[in-house]
């Protein structure tokens, strides 16, 4: 089996590469990404390759049978434009997508995210896979916005082209080694006090997926016949603040901060972009993986709790 992979240098890219190299199923691994491939080559044909670049990603997925699309602008010490952002995200993902349809490509294999679902008043508590997709709605927030919009250029082109299985995974914040830069606010500091912006009258929960639950999860659709969109996540922490406190011994000091001041500072996330991150916390959800538990008997090894402590022996 030949399997391409934008986005190999990513943080999931690194966690997802072993693993292909050690299955014996997979035969070759083309890998796609706009940095240097510095990793094992074991397998890997690397292509420095951008995204946008129809002609070159087409040449790219000849005679490739799976297509897992990782390449994605998420939030980088720098962040590049908004438009350009959108042009990476979306035009480079339909770039991807037309390119793997033009060659035949048996699966695509797309990591969306949670954000898919939006992070507005109407998003319920709780969101299966068959819950409204409201990023579509989430202008402010470019993450959940270009993941919608992505989705929904995959239900055209499932589609166009029924012979091609299309499997999505919606996954919460990724930790790992790979994420621990990733993690910013929630990353508990050894030794240190911490402070907590906390939107009046929310308490904060969280819910992880850890990188090696993320990519198992993964490998398992890669080698079964399965279409569709899963959830893929740990359980769920109701109260992180007393858990760094419990746990970590931790002092936290909790900063209120009106929501009125939060929706004003998410109205500017068109001109200092990472402010459109507030949206997620203003209006989060919780995802339910019964589906993917069911289906593709996957269960996480590590809960949401493992994963911080994890994060705190890093820090």
């Amino acid at each position: 089996m030949r399997v391409a992979v934008t986005g190999i240098c990513s943080g999931l890219g690194k966690a997802l590469l072993p693993k292909l190299q050690m299955d014996p199923s997979v035969s070759e691994i083309i890998g796609i990404d706009v940095v240097e491939f510095e990793g094992n080559t074991e397998k890997v044909n690397f292509l420095k390759i951008d995204v946008r670049d129809a002609g070159a990603i087409e040449r790219a997925l000849k005679g490739v049978d799976v297509l897992i699309h990782l390449a994605y602008i998420v939030i980088p010490k720098k962040l590049p434009k908004l438009r350009v952002i959108y042009d990476i995200n979306v035009n480079g993902s339909k770039t991807v997508f037309k390119a793997a349809a033009k060659n035949n490509v048996k699966k695509i294999m797309y990591i969306s995210s949670q954000a898919v679902y939006g992070h507005v008043k109407e998003c319920p508590k709780i969101v299966t896979e068959e819950s409204p997709r409201l990023g579509i709605k989430t202008m402010n927030f470019y993450y959940s916005h270009t993941k919608a919009l992505v989705e929904k250029y995959l239900d055209e082109l499932e589609e166009t082209y029924p012979d091609i299985a299309v499997v999505r995974f919606r996954p919460p914040i990724i930790a790992g080694a790979n994420f621990i830069e990733n993690l910013g606010l929630i990353s508990p500091k050894k030794g240190k006090n911490m402070l907590f912006p906390q939107i009046a009258g929310e308490g904060l929960g969280l819910q992880l997926v850890h990188e090696d639950d993320l990519t198992n999860a993964i490998m398992i659709a890669l080698k079964r016949d399965v279409h569709g969109a899963y959830n893929v996540a740990s359980n769920i922490l109701p109260g992180l603040i007393e858990f760094f406190e419990q746990e970590f011994g931790t002092k936290v000091r909790r900063i209120p901060i009106p929501r009125v001041l939060v929706k004003l500072a998410i109205g500017l996330g068109r001109i200092w972009t990472k402010l459109s991150w507030l949206q997620a916390i203003l209006y989060h959800s919780s995802l339910n993986t019964e589906k993917i538990e069911k289906e593709l008997n996957w269960k996480p090894k590590y809960s949401t709790e493992d994963c911080l402590r994890e994060l705190y022996q890093g820090n």
